[in-house]
């Protein structure tokens, strides 16, 4: 343990001393910047609702794992370079668990983040044996249209999804009471923002884009509201500020004296949700295991790695 422990400092101090360190701690800072942005949203999604309440609690759940899971990776991990952040196609299953979890008040918050712990155990497991026996390949026998299927659905499913975060409702009945004023105050900033990024992204591709613009279109937010004379507390009153995350403490979101809430049988409902959350995580750590075989030309679910 001594002779690994002097390795690992003889070496961080090599890395520190090196001509990549300012790059390395360029690179890092940005993406980190970019992950702490996307995963606050997703926490606050997933964790609203009948949830809505407790998102503080839910947005300090969500940004711990990724804590973990960068640190893992970082330290453990087969490639030095990769980052862990929740995706968007698991992002819709865990707030739909949360969004038919039949229990109220703190029973149903305790329930439904011990299912989302108890379903990410579980797909830490069932990743960490399909990387034991390299079993990785089975999925590449999915056909190429239906992966792109299942990125377009889920893609279409988060911008819907993001729409009612903002108080607009996704059906097209609904579409008249968008125009009406106190709706469109709502969704329209949000939408605009988002048209804005996805274009700049795509025209630049630089990434300190994300970070940059989130700092810059929360300042032009705050900005008019000032100038129109809304304080902060009747915009949160209207719903144009998230209300739960001011008063609520982000950590520690849970302790074992809360486990007494936890409803097994309405969390036995959600098995089958739970068993989708497996599948798709394995779906999505693939496509990124993919990615990094285009991007460093080296392949990865042939060798057994679980890095």
């Amino acid at each position: 343990m001594k002779s690994l422990l002097q390795n690992f400092t003889s070496e961080l101090r090599a890395d520190i001393l090196s001509a990549k360190a300012v790059p390395a701690l360029s690179a890092g800072f940005t993406s980190g910047l970019g992950l702490l942005v996307s995963q606050i949203a997703f926490g606050s999604f997933i964790f609203s609702g009948p949830l809505a309440s407790y998102s503080s609690q839910g947005v300090g759940l969500v940004l711990f794992g990724n804590f973990a899971a960068c640190l893992i990776i970082a330290l453990a991990g087969g490639y030095l370079g990769a980052i862990a952040g929740l995706s968007p196609a698991l992002v819709i299953v865990m707030a739909t668990v949360g969004f038919t979890m039949s229990a109220e008040g703190d029973a149903l918050f305790v329930t439904t983040a011990v299912a989302l712990i108890i379903s990410a155990v579980a797909t830490g497991a069932c990743c960490l044996l399909i990387g034991r026996f390299r079993l990785a390949n089975l999925v590449r026998f999915i056909p190429y249209p239906v992966t792109g299927g299942f990125v377009a659905g889920i893609g279409g499913a988060v911008c819907l999804a993001a729409m009612s975060l903002m108080g607009a409702k996704p059906d097209w009945r609904a579409i008249p009471a968008l125009f009406e004023p106190s709706v469109l105050w709502k969704w329209s900033p949000g939408a605009a923002y988002g048209i804005a990024l996805y274009l700049a992204i795509k025209r630049w591709g630089n990434p300190l884009i994300l970070p940059v613009s989130v700092a810059l279109a929360g300042a032009a937010y705050h900005l008019v509201l000032a100038s129109l004379g809304i304080s902060v507390e009747a915009a949160r009153a209207e719903g144009l500020l998230l209300t739960s995350t001011a008063d609520g403490s982000l950590w520690p979101a849970l302790f074992p004296a809360d486990l007494v809430h936890v409803q097994w049988a309405s969390m036995a409902e959600q098995a089958p949700y739970m068993l989708t959350l497996i599948l798709v995580a394995f779906i999505c750590v693939i496509m990124n295991f993919a990615g990094l075989e285009l991007a460093t030309n080296r392949s990865w679910t042939g060798t057994g790695s679980s890095g």
